[in-house]
């Protein structure tokens, strides 16, 4: 995945179309200043909702207590069923 690099002009006269790209093709796009300080990316909203979801759940740790989880014996919902129905 390449991204777009363009100035703060050039973002500025292409707008609309830019915030359309970014979300239908879920590319972000540098709005590259003269340093960091000066720079921005641009996402679209559905790409921002997922990363401040993926942060939230690293924050609160389901993201490591699934990943601990990963190898554990699978279990079938319908075995487990007709277990708990025969008890």
């Amino acid at each position: 995945m390449m991204e777009k690099i363009i100035n703060p002009t050039t973002a500025r006269t292409n707008l609309f179309s830019l915030i359309k790209n970014a979300n239908r093709d879920s590319q972000p796009v540098i709005i590259a200043g003269s340093n960091d300080s000066r720079s921005a990316v641009l996402i679209g909203k559905k790409d921002y909702d997922a990363l401040q979801e993926t942060m939230n759940l690293m924050m609160n740790g389901q993201i490591q207590a699934t990943l601990s989880r990963k190898d554990d014996e699978s279990v079938d919902l319908d075995e487990m069923i007709k277990e708990v129905d025969h008890e």
